[in-house]
């Protein structure tokens, strides 16, 4: 551990990997300690003595497994690490799958609804917000101008609304597109521009 950043609610440690003292460990081990009282969050100086090992792991640990079509809520930043590391159980569950979704800055709520359809499934769609930011949307892209890259990897969340098979007819996806745009009012409370 190297210090302490000052941002709250921020992850507060900077650390360093030490290979001549964790080595294979890194990535593996899992570490406990009991929280006690009502004081949930405790520095890591108070608990350090406490800590036991729940588990290593097998494979060093590349991110949470894909969550299910339903139960994707995930930051920009997650995301950039998932596309990075080409997950393949996200990879596979997302590429043939035309959809509908929506972009929120979990900080002032505005929301985005985009669509992937065509020859352009979730995944690569999605892959696209993960290299440029915005996915080249106006609104977004306004917002990442003003807001920054590392605003944008915390706070924009992406989590789908509906999503079909590659053989589902295009316009069905861009209606389903339009009908949540007006109901999330994104368009009068949100980024999109269209």
């Amino acid at each position: 551990m190297m210090g302490r950043r000052a941002e709250p609610r921020a992850h507060s440690y900077d650390v360093t990997l030490r290979d001549d003292l964790m080595g294979a460990l890194i990535r593996r081990l899992y570490v406990r300690t009991e929280l006690t009282g009502r004081n949930r969050r405790r520095s890591m100086e108070a608990c350090l003595e406490l800590m036991t090992v729940a588990s290593i792991l097998e494979q060093p640990f590349d991110g949470d497994p894909f969550p299910g079509h339903d139960r994707i809520n995930h930051s920009l930043g997650e995301l950039q690490s998932i596309v990075a590391q080409s997950r393949p159980d996200w990879r596979i569950a997302l590429e043939n799958m035309k959809g509908v979704y929506v972009i929120h800055d979990q900080l002032t709520g505005e929301p985005y609804v985009g669509s992937a359809y065509g020859d352009t499934g979730i995944w690569q769609r999605w892959s696209y917000y993960a290299a440029t930011f915005h996915g080249n949307n106006v609104g977004l892209r306004a917002h990442l101008a003003a807001k920054g890259p590392d605003y944008f990897r915390e706070n924009m969340r992406f989590a789908l609304l509906e999503f079909w098979s590659m053989r589902t007819d295009d316009q069905h996806v861009i209606d389903r597109e339009t009908y949540w745009k007006q109901v999330l009012l994104s368009r009068s409370l949100g980024h999109n521009k269209n």
